[in-house]
């Protein structure tokens, strides 16, 4: 029996990548039989779910491989999201952020010219990995993967040698950027440093802290993906979110600083636990989003689950600071993507949501996880586009992102900052807006003082959870 284990919304941010490689037409009978078992069982899948399921061709060639198959059953241009994976295990144990690695988050971006090569600057590092405890720190800089730079000339097969790298045991050739007196940007010599690669549960509670400045209450939080525990249904992240808006109700918090920078989605229990702490005037019996399915599916779903399968409510929260709130500040970046942008757009109806940092991925669409729990002769797990997402006001028109105000744009180079440090920049714009000037002891930076990157990719877009905005099936009626 087909597993639908989840409604989610899911992303590609930027550039779309994946580490699988495509694989070809066999001429062997055994292999074409076991493609057309698999093939199969995705088409009668996707014709049900499938929201542009009337756009899926009538006869695709049955004996092709399941991710060529899949692929030749997506004719709508607006889907850049739908994607089939080979191990359905894997995906649901990445779904709530465990993985293989050694713990860095980062940005893939070019260096040199004539040739390129690939390049990594450490967004931040997980906490009790290897990499941290290596004293690998943000805004290092990596080239040398195991004492060789990658090669880029625009090939896919160039960006997978790196990422694939990442994910053994390896070297790092770590790098400090530095600022010369003329004001420019350099790196340092490398320092090898060796990692070990292994099962990581990330926390996506990352930091929280209350600011007193000037007598001014002024909560932080770094959020970096949307999970309610390490799959171990436990409660324990959401549980932990709760705890920090309780510090911040009790601190009098009057001004809310999210930062959503390195989020590209995540679990919609936990979309909902957040947006019910923050969300002005909180009511359980008001919308925070509804989706819209094909009209087949859609009249499944309320038949098995009930009218509430479309909709989602906000949730009694005790720790809610919204009515407390004169400021809520959402920090952003060009992959902030999907449940992150739910929060925007579902409270937007009820709240100011004040954007700072980069256009948004702007994902709108939802997927949901299809796999068999038992067939041995089937491992594969695809997530089809089967849903679009809409506030209360019926909104759903950021499929080219959120955008902060000209004045409120920053995209990150090479200088990072400490997450944290009030003058960390991205933080330091977000308090100049709350205390009308800059935090003391640091002057406005003049315009183009950063060394930019020419930034092509996310460690983030490798993750299950890149973009996914999943919903468990409640149980039936």
């Amino acid at each position: 029996m087909t597993k639908l284990q989840t409604l989610c919304a899911c992303l590609a941010a930027g550039i779309v990548l994946s580490a699988c490689k495509k694989d070809r037409k066999t001429d062997d009978p055994g292999t074409a039989n076991q493609n057309k078992y698999v093939n199969d069982w995705i088409y009668k899948n996707m014709k049900e779910v499938y929201y542009w399921t009337g756009n899926i061709p009538a006869n695709p060639d049955r004996t092709v491989s399941p991710p060529e198959f899949f692929s030749s059953l997506l004719k709508r241009p607006e889907d850049r999201y739908s994607w089939i994976q080979d191990n359905f295990e894997e995906l649901l144990a990445s779904l709530s952020g465990v993985s293989q690695e050694s713990g860095i988050d980062y940005d893939l971006f070019l260096v040199g010219g004539n040739p390129y090569y690939l390049a990594g600057i450490v967004e931040y590092v997980k906490k009790g990995s290897p990499a941290e405890a290596a004293g690998i720190v943000r805004g290092d800089v990596f080239v040398d993967i195991n004492g060789q730079p990658v090669r880029y000339t625009g090939l896919q097969s160039e960006v997978n040698k790196f990422v694939d790298a990442l994910g053994k045991p390896h070297s790092l050739g770590i790098r400090k950027v530095v600022t010369g007196s003329d004001g420019k940007d350099s790196l340092t010599d490398a320092r090898a440093v060796q990692l070990s690669v292994v099962e990581l549960a990330e926390n996506p509670l990352y930091l929280d802290s209350v600011y007193t400045i000037e007598g001014k209450k002024i909560g932080y939080f770094v959020y970096n993906f949307f999970a309610p525990d390490k799959g171990d249904n436990t409660n324990a992240y959401d549980n932990q979110v709760d705890a920090v808006f309780g510090r911040f109700k009790s601190a009098g918090v009057q001004h809310l600083i999210l930062d959503l920078r390195y989020n590209p989605g995540g679990d919609s229990r936990s979309t909902i636990n957040l947006g019910s702490n923050i969300v002005k005037g909180l009511d359980p019996n008001k919308t925070f989003f509804y989706r819209k399915f094909n009209d087949a599916y859609r009249d499944a779903l309320i038949k098995a689950y009930g009218e509430s399968i479309v909709t989602s409510k906000f949730t009694n929260e005790a720790n809610n600071i919204g009515n407390q709130l004169t400021n809520f500040i959402v920090l952003t970046s060009s992959g902030t993507a999907s449940a992150s942008e739910l929060i925007i757009n579902g409270l937007r109806p009820y709240m100011e949501v004040y954007l700072m940092g980069d256009t948004t991925v702007g994902k709108n669409l939802g997927s949901i996880s299809i796999y068999e729990e038992n067939d041995r002769n089937n491992k594969w797990g695809m997530q089809p586009i089967v849903s679009q997402a809409f506030n209360s006001a019926d909104q759903s028109d950021y499929t080219g992102g959120f955008r902060p105000l000209p004045q409120d744009v920053y995209q990150e180079g090479l200088r990072l900052g400490t997450l944290g440090d009030i003058h960390e920049p991205l933080l330091s714009k977000a308090l100049t807006r709350v205390l009308g000037h800059a935090p003391a002891g640091r002057k406005a930076a003049p315009e183009g003082y950063r060394t930019a990157i020419d930034k092509i990719a996310t460690s983030r877009s490798f993750k299950a959870y890149s973009g996914h905005f999943i919903d468990p099936l409640p149980k039936r009626n």
